[in-house]
């Protein structure tokens, strides 16, 4: 069957219309699968970031305990603590619970806890610091930072009466 010229003329002017369609198809698909891997690698960052918290909430709340357990030796308790460093005065009950402490304070990026006793009307308050860096949200928030730039510093403080 010979078609006629205008189904000829059509066709003709239809060439090559499929494969402009089928590279826009994949840049477009391009675009969108890397949006979804930036979207993942920003979902791992703040995964990350969420675990930290809960460490340094846990470690605060542990400490607190321990400082509500020995009330008599309260103040003992009180300083800076590195993950690296060890208790520097107070009792043997006091040292053994600091050093129980201090090996999770170094599952923490660089961290460092500082733990202070005040006394106030009707007892005594103590304020836990729990810091950590967190190279991943840096790199997050300023997107110009390089790899060697500062990581950025969180803190989660913790503040009860005894």
């Amino acid at each position: 069957m010979i078609d006629p010229p205008s189904n000829l003329a059509r066709r003709m002017s239809q060439r090559g219309m499929t494969l402009i369609e089928i590279l826009v198809a994949v840049v477009v698909l391009s675009i969108g699968l890397l949006g979804l891997a930036g979207l993942q690698v920003k979902g791992l960052q703040v995964n990350q970031g969420s675990t930290f918290r809960w460490q340094a909430a846990m470690l605060a709340e542990d400490m607190a305990d321990g400082i509500r357990a020995d009330v008599l030796n309260a103040t003992a308790y009180a300083g800076s603590y590195t993950a690296g460093g060890g208790p520097s005065g107070g009792t043997a009950g006091t040292q053994a619970i600091i050093k129980g402490w201090l090996p999770r304070l170094a599952t923490l990026p660089t961290g460092t806890a500082t733990v202070a006793t005040t006394p106030i009307a009707g007892g005594n308050q103590v304020t836990i610091a729990v810091a950590w860096e967190d190279a991943r949200a840096r790199r997050a928030v300023d997107q110009a930072a390089t790899t060697a730039g500062p990581a950025a510093q969180n803190t989660f403080t913790l503040t009860a009466n005894y």
